[in-house]
């Protein structure tokens, strides 16, 4: 059984720049060949890719030629989201799908004979228009975009640059002119809408006024006036009761001590004498006449305290009616012829004036209670009018809290109803004024600012970048490949690697004999190699330039 082999690793000693120089001379070929072919591949890569010429126009959105004093702010700042809306329908499946189908452009024929429609535009087309923000100094502020698209037809791409500003240009008129009828026609319906709304308003609160008329907020003060007024009124009318009721007491006991009086004077009324006749009559019209001429100047003092119509005036003139048609009936029994003396029973005149007088007091007594009676019955139903319009408004006061919120939430609601139709009919004049900004093309609208050029030089490939870093990417492979060869030959290469890993002295080095034959033949085979390698790359290569420069301008 053999014994088990120590193997001892020994680190390897820096190498220095001959070391260098020995790697690259042993190794040379896997440098070189991967930059060589790093060149081959990037020269052909650069030239069958096509060019791409890039195309681009600006265009900038002209303030509005209105002062913003006279037209408000909210209008010309609107151009900022139109301008927003037309980009994504410009952009846009369906108007891209547009594009590449016109006929003047033919955009991407290859990609639609290979892929939908749909995956050309999203794929492709998409990716290649862009649409951003652009300021320049002659934009004066205003704010500007940049319309870019990539072709590799120059042609092609100035002409779709130019299709795609007039699609912003007749998009942007379509869209105010559409814009301008929807909010005409919308806030015609909504200042149609809040007019109802507030005549409706108008109507309930008119209602709810009329059926609570006396207690709305308006009329607290004067209800609070007008119950003290009539709380005065019911005292003052119950204080000329009372007073009505004392004097009606009053004239009860006058009445009372007449007729005691008249009883008196009506026991002692008449007497018996004996004369003629003619005698007795000239006294009965005498005393007549002056019971008349008495009740006469006590009407005519009447006449002059009390109106015409007063109870004791007219009392009064009953009276002197009533002496009157006595006297009458005397002077008609004087003209017949008398017969001779009799003896008869004759009236006490004195007792018949005390008589009159006492009966014309009485029924000035009654007419004056009577006065009184209806005064106080009259009185009282004044009482119980002023006490029931009391009532009334007492009433409409302790509704009042109740009516008052009531009215208040009317009130305010139709004032919310008035705010909102004069805000709405606000912004119905400024819509119109915009529709009106808008078909005289005073407002904000999109404007050229640089016009589209067919590019001269392509943008991309940049040709002699592609060239250098795949020249570049071949040489640090080919290092990268040399490395890891150095690094996994672990052999000694020379006589600082022998002094280095076996610490003894060198006497002298045998040079490596290799056989001339099998020299020979490494040789031919590097150079038959090399030579074919070269030979293909230059013919790919040429083959490459050959395309760009001769195949692909004779197909333009």
């Amino acid at each position: 059984m053999a014994a088990p082999q120590n193997f001892v690793s020994v680190s390897r000693r820096p190498p220095d720049v001959e070391d260098y120089i020995d790697i690259l001379r042993r190794y040379r070929s896997w440098i070189v060949a991967p930059t060589f072919a790093g060149l081959v591949i990037a020269v052909v890569l650069a030239y069958f890719t096509p060019d791409v010429y890039v195309c681009s126009a600006a265009m900038q959105i002209r303030p509005s030629s209105v002062s913003t004093q006279l037209l408000p702010s909210a209008i010309n700042g609107q151009m900022q989201q139109r301008l927003q809306e037309l980009t994504l329908q410009i952009e846009g499946r369906d108007n891209l799908i547009t594009v590449i189908q016109n006929p003047k452009l033919n955009l991407y024929p290859k990609e639609r004979a290979r892929y939908a429609l749909e995956d050309v535009a999203e794929d492709y087309f998409r990716k290649n228009v862009k649409i951003q923000p652009y300021f320049s100094d002659g934009t004066n502020g205003a704010q500007a975009f940049k319309i870019i698209f990539s072709y590799p037809d120059k042609n092609v791409a100035r002409a779709v640059v130019q299709e795609l500003v007039s699609e912003f240009v007749s998009k942007d008129v379509i869209f105010q002119t559409e814009a301008s009828n929807k909010t005409s026609t919308l806030f015609d319906d909504l200042v149609k809408s809040a007019k109802e709304q507030m005549e409706a308003k108008q109507v309930q609160l008119a209602t709810f006024t009329a059926e609570n008329e006396g207690r709305l907020p308006e009329n607290f003060q004067s209800n609070s006036l007008e119950v003290q007024t009539r709380q005065a009124a019911i005292a003052q009318i119950n204080e000329r009761i009372s007073q009505e009721r004392q004097r009606q007491a009053l004239l009860d006991s006058n009445l009372n001590n007449n007729k005691n009086l008249q009883a008196q004077v009506e026991a002692n009324l008449t007497q018996a004498v004996t004369t003629p006749n003619q005698a007795v009559r000239n006294t009965n019209l005498t005393n007549l006449e002056q019971s008349i001429a008495s009740r006469q100047s006590e009407c005519v003092a009447l006449e002059n305290k009390y109106q015409p119509n007063y109870p004791d005036v007219l009392t009064c003139k009953d009276q002197i009616k009533t002496l009157e048609d006595r006297k009458a009936e005397i002077e008609r029994a004087e003209s017949a012829p008398a017969p001779g003396s009799t003896t008869r029973v004759v009236t006490n005149s004195e007792a018949a004036r005390q008589l009159s007088t006492l009966r014309s007091e009485e029924s000035n007594i009654r007419a004056q209670i009577n006065a009184s009676v209806q005064q106080v019955q009259a009185l009282e139903k004044n009482l119980a009018d002023q006490n029931r319009n009391l009532r009334e408004v007492q009433d409409k006061i302790s509704s009042s809290p109740q009516v008052i919120q009531k009215y208040n939430q009317l009130f305010g609601e139709l004032q919310m109803a008035k705010d909102q139709y004069t805000g709405v009919s606000t912004k119905r004049e400024t819509a119109g004024t915009q529709q009106s900004v808008d078909e005289h093309q005073a407002g904000e609208k999109l404007e050229m600012l640089e016009q589209p050029i067919t590019p001269d030089k392509p943008t991309s490939p940049i040709r002699g970048a592609w060239i250098a870093i795949g020249t570049v990417i071949g040489l640090f492979v080919g290092i990268a490949l040399a490395g890891a060869k150095e690094i996994k030959n672990t052999s000694l290469k020379n006589l600082k690697d022998v002094r280095a890993y076996t610490n003894l002295p060198v006497l002298s080095s045998i040079p490596l004999l290799e056989n001339a034959l099998l020299v020979r033949r490494k040789r031919r085979l590097a150079w038959l190699a090399w030579s074919s390698a070269l030979i293909v790359g230059t013919i790919l290569m040429s083959g490459a330039m050959y395309y760009h420069f001769v195949l692909v301008p004779q197909v333009q």
